[in-house]
Formats: C-alpha cells, structure tokens, sequence
C-alpha cells in the first residue's frame, strides 16, 4: 500500500492500450488532463470561489506485478479530504482497518495502541516545519499546479485512445515524464495510463516502472462544498485512540500507506 497514496497527489495525471482507435483526438490530450485537476485544485491546494471544496475517494488495487506482494490485490484505500485542514485515510493494516485523521490542529489514528507500536518500529518523528495551508503536504505549490500538464510527455497526442470500462467509455492516456525531468529523479522507467470518463473523472490509474507495476481503480469519486462533521471524528464508541499533532500526520500516512509485513519493519525518518 505504499505506492497507492502517493498516488493521492498524482492520481489525476496521466497514462497504450492494444486495438487503439485510429481516429482524431476527441480534445487534446493536456486539455483532458488539466480538466480532470480542476476539481481537485479547490481541495487540494488553493482558496477557491467554486462549491466544492471536499472530496471522498475509495480505490482498489486491481492488480500488482514485479516485486509488489500479490496480497496487495483487492487492497481497498478509503480517503475524504477537505480544504485547508481535514484528511482522513483508511486503509488495511496487517490485517486490521487503520484509520488515520487530520482535523485541523489534531489527529487521531484507531487503533491507538497498535498504531503507537509500529511508530516506535517505523521510527516515526515529527515533519520540521510542518506548517500546511493544505490538508496534507504536497510536493508542489498552487503555482506550480497549473503547470503540471506540461511535466508530462503523453505519448500519440494526436490519437484519441478510447476503451469502454465497466460499460463507460473512457478516453485513454500514456504518458511519461518529460524527458529533463525524467534524467533529473531517475525515473526515466515511469509510464502511466489514466482511463478518464466523458465528465473528466478517472476511473483507472496503470502505474508502471522496470520492477513493478499496479493497476488501482477509483470505485467512488465524489467532490461537494463540505462533509458532515462527524467524518473527521473517531468511531462512535472507540476507546483506543491515538491522539497527536498533525507534525505526525506524514508519518502515520507512511505507516498505513506501506505496512510491514509483521510489524518489525518499516521506513526509517530518522
């Protein structure tokens, strides 16, 4: 589960598929992509006048190869965010549901006592300087945003790939970093494929590098102006609660994004 919520941050972005449909382009391919961001813009990073400014996602890891453990297939990851300051991730945990959540100054994360242990085997410190206008650090700033379309190389721009998925048509995307970029953070390796519906709303994510791939679904999308408050409290009922700042929130992420497998391992942020 490591590479999926990362893919929070790139899941609107990018992505050949055999039997392409020779035919001109339905809309530019960069417009496609720049449509399917917009809507995360308000939640994600930036003050915004338009109504929506939550978003509740549930994906499923459909399939995994290379070095990924087949175990992670029909993985589910549940994620509600909300502008500036409440995210919550839900995700399973060696084999137990671990929920994790900002709600503006404070997070929590159920099961406390077990979610305690696996900080003290991650190592977990607190992020220097953690200071977010946002609900969750992201490796760009607004500015930055508009211009993300343009880091990415979409492969046969000017063929209008389209595959019915799950009885929608979708439009089909394959790109890969630019190449100054790509030499830059060694990834010349990456090429994605996004499945995009006709309302610009992904569907499907490929991910793919020289020692592994995985295919995540999106199974709910939802934006609307805000969630019920209730969203961003821990379970009615729940006593073994983990309470602490949100300097902590990047590593509790790390820990349910990428679980170890017997709970004696896991990333050092030493």
């Amino acid at each position: 589960m490591r590479l999926i919520f990362p893919l929070l941050s790139l899941l609107f972005l990018l992505a050949p598929w055999a039997g392409a449909q020779q035919a001109a382009p339905r809309e530019n391919p960069y417009d496609v992509i720049a449509k399917v961001l917009q809507p995360f813009m308000g939640v994600l990073l930036i003050e915004s006048n338009g109504a929506n400014r939550a978003a509740s996602m549930r994906l499923e890891v459909a399939d995994v190869g290379g070095r990924l453990p087949q175990e992670m297939k029909g993985a589910t990851l549940q994620v509600e965010v909300q502008f500036p300051d409440k995210v919550k991730v839900t995700a399973p945990v060696l084999g137990e549901t671990f929920t994790v959540c900002r709600n503006g100054d404070g997070v929590w994360a159920v099961p406390g006592s077990k979610m305690e242990y696996l900080i003290s085997q991650y190592r977990i410190v607190p992020s220097k300087g953690a200071k977010w206008k946002t609900p969750i650090a992201l490796p760009i700033t607004p500015q930055q945003a508009i211009f993300l379309p343009a880091l990415f190389a979409v492969k046969r721009p000017d063929v209008a790939e389209v595959e019915d998925l799950n009885g929608e048509s979708c439009r089909v995307l394959t790109a890969g970093l630019m190449p100054e970029l790509a030499k830059a953070t060694g990834a010349e390796d990456f090429q994605a494929r996004v499945w995009v519906s006709q309302r610009h709303q992904i569907k499907r994510l490929e991910v793919k590098r020289r020692d592994f791939s995985m295919v995540v679904d999106v199974r709910e999308l939802v934006f609307s102006p805000t969630l019920p408050a209730s969203t961003w409290e821990p379970p009615a009922g729940a006593t073994d609660i983990h309470r602490t700042t949100p300097d902590m929130l990047e590593g509790l992420l790390q820990i349910v994004s990428n679980p170890p497998k017997d709970g004696t391992q896991g990333i050092s942020r030493k």
